[in-house]
């Protein structure tokens, strides 16, 4: 048994502080619960810092390429299973680290089970490699490492990372067919216009015959552009390179992240999936019994956006000040309405984690229909738009064709 130093808050919002006697810190918070109080913050009595947050700042970040996130998840599951099987961790991620083929998550695995065998844990061993193992996966194992249960939360890890996987794969599949529309639509007008008008202009110069109007404007369209190609090519890189110096600085990465959330079309699905990882992420780190104060510094980084990133910072810190978070989070637009009713709903009945975990799951519905709706219009947009210019095209080089013909007649 253990002394843990906890705050919590009741029903009221009035806050609690305490130190129980616990085999573990999701022991104390599953006392909490049980007494209808919303732990804020659990730590072992006289520990200045959380261990989620110690764990995170170790070794120096590794610089090498990442570890792709189906491999993650296949480790994931693999250890998860070993380790319930009953075989030691050091065992374990000695045979994962045979099995996998790719040679630089080899070489991680071998280093984690050399820092275990010397003393260190799985979850501190983990933190020193933070471009392979995410706070949110460190933060999870070091919950289970206090729980004794950490087969059960790999277990729970890799179906999340399976669930990203799978959401990152219909993105990719809906969007894939309206990307290589556009790829062949610009393909098509640059060759038309670049090419096949600037020969039928020559064409039409040797017969010396005045061109209609259409013709002559769609013949200018594509002097000017001839014109303008290397303008609009060093335009393009200039702005290219702009973006990405201006997303380095915070004010850049920020109004970048905005200007996302505002796209038209995208800017809702983009809002969407941010806050279906944000809501997944923070339930899961809940159920694994990190305490809110700290899952929410965590998840933060979860989004990928910078402005729900400080929009979330600003949420914590009105809970360490007293307050509870489905309040501090109807204070900012960003988060819907139904977010914010789940998380209220969650904190009155002690079932956030479920609440936050529906919820997830109704954006990932969100969506996927988004998604399903954007590729059923992008699709015939794109080749309506094709055909109106090849109409536009074979009309103003026909045209011509059709006034010499009746004049020879």
């Amino acid at each position: 048994m253990a002394r843990y130093q906890y705050t919590a808050r009741d029903a009221g919002g009035q806050k609690i502080e305490g130190i129980l006697d616990a085999a573990s810190n999701l022991a104390v918070l599953t006392r909490l619960r049980g007494q209808n109080l919303f732990p804020v913050d659990v730590r072992p009595a006289g520990q200045k810092e959380e261990a989620f947050r110690e764990a995170r700042k170790n070794a120096p970040v590794s610089t090498r390429r990442r570890i792709s996130l189906k491999e993650l998840a296949i480790f994931t599951r693999q250890c998860s299973a070993m380790l319930s099987a009953g075989v030691p961790i050091v065992e374990t991620l000695e045979d994962l680290s045979m099995q996998t083929s790719n040679r630089h998550f080899s070489q991680v695995l071998k280093k984690i089970r050399r820092d275990i065998q010397e003393g260190s844990n799985f979850s501190r061993s983990l933190s020193k490699y933070p471009r392979v193992f995410s706070p949110l996966y460190v933060a999870l194992v070091t919950s289970g490492e206090e729980s004794g249960n950490l087969a059960e939360v790999l277990a729970e890890i890799a179906s999340n990372l399976e669930e990203q996987i799978v959401l990152r794969s219909k993105i990719r599949q809906a969007v894939s067919y309206p990307a290589v529309v556009v790829v062949f639509f610009i393909a098509v007008v640059s060759f038309v216009f670049l090419y096949l008008l600037p020969k039928f202009r020559e064409i039409f110069s040797d017969f010396g015959a005045p061109l209609p109007k259409f013709t002559l404007v769609v013949l200018g369209i594509s002097g000017f552009l001839i014109a303008a190609l290397p303008f609009i090519l060093i335009g393009l890189a200039l702005f290219g390179i702009f973006l990405f110096f201006f997303g380095k600085t915070p004010a850049g990465r920020k109004n970048i992240d905005m200007a996302k959330l505002r796209a038209p079309l995208f800017g809702n699905m983009m809002l969407k999936l941010s806050l279906s990882r944000f809501s997944g992420s923070l339930s899961t780190l809940l159920t694994g019994g990190v305490p809110i104060v700290s899952a929410l510094e965590i998840v933060s980084k979860t989004a990928g956006n910078r402005v729900i990133e400080q929009t979330v910072h600003k949420v914590r810190e009105g809970v360490i000040k007293g307050s509870l978070v489905g309040s501090e989070m109807k204070k900012h637009r960003i988060f819907p309405l139904i977010l914010v009713r789940m998380v209220t709903v969650g904190e009155e009945t002690g079932k956030v984690e479920e609440m936050l975990s529906r919820t997830a799951r109704f954006f990932r519905d969100e969506v996927d229909a988004t998604l399903s709706i954007l590729a059923s219009i992008i699709e015939p947009v794109l080749i309506i738009g094709l055909g109106v210019i090849v109409g536009i095209v074979v009309i103003a080089i026909y045209l011509p064709i059709f006034n010499m013909a009746a004049a020879m007649k």
